[in-house]
């Protein structure tokens, strides 16, 4: 390119991006939900069709009780712990989740408060409604809206697994 040529080309190029325009780097409006979302209202029978597409492998009960329940989210927000698995009348499993309300005072080491929505309580969730991430468990089934309008679950009222054995339950990839 000779160096007479050289300013000509630049000109061109900056004329071609002045024409252009700026671009727009995202639509107008919410993003649309990805696919390892939960959907607002699903039933049983369709967490468990999500479910056995999440490559259920095989967990043993005693690992499970201690991991964090994270939403499924890049920014991964606790929501509870587990704390056990049970029993449910159908033969299937839930996962017993303390939720420790707004304030999360139970981490602290304080005495939880019965106050609704600040202390910490247990819920039953199915174990079709999670998904393994590495060391945590991520709610995938649920929103966690619907994760907190789960009934307060009282400890005895279902048969606890035993630690021993073991359950399938599928796996999730990172969400970043």
């Amino acid at each position: 390119m000779t160096a007479r040529a050289f300013p000509c080309a630049l000109g061109a190029v900056l004329l071609t991006l002045a024409l252009a325009g700026p671009g727009r780097a995202q639509t107008a409006g919410p993003s649309p939900t990805p696919d390892h979302m939960p959907k607002p209202g699903m039933s049983a029978p369709e967490m468990a069709d999500r479910a056995a597409g999440r490559f259920p492998q095989p967990v043993r009960v005693g690992d499970l009780p201690g991991r964090f329940l994270l939403q499924p989210e890049e920014s991964q927000p606790v929501l509870g712990r587990v704390t056990g698995l049970v029993r449910r009348d159908d033969g299937g499993a839930d996962a017993i989740v303390r939720l420790d309300g707004v304030l999360g005072l139970t981490r602290l080491g304080l005495q939880p408060l019965a106050w609704s929505g600040v202390g910490a309580r247990l819920v039953a969730v199915p174990v079709e409604a999670v998904a393994l991430l590495g060391e945590y468990v991520a709610l995938m089934g649920m929103t966690p809206e619907r994760l907190r309008a789960l009934p307060t679950f009282a400890p005895g009222s279902a048969t606890a697994i035993p630690p021993g054995e073991t359950l399938r339950i599928g796996i999730v990839r990172p969400f970043h």
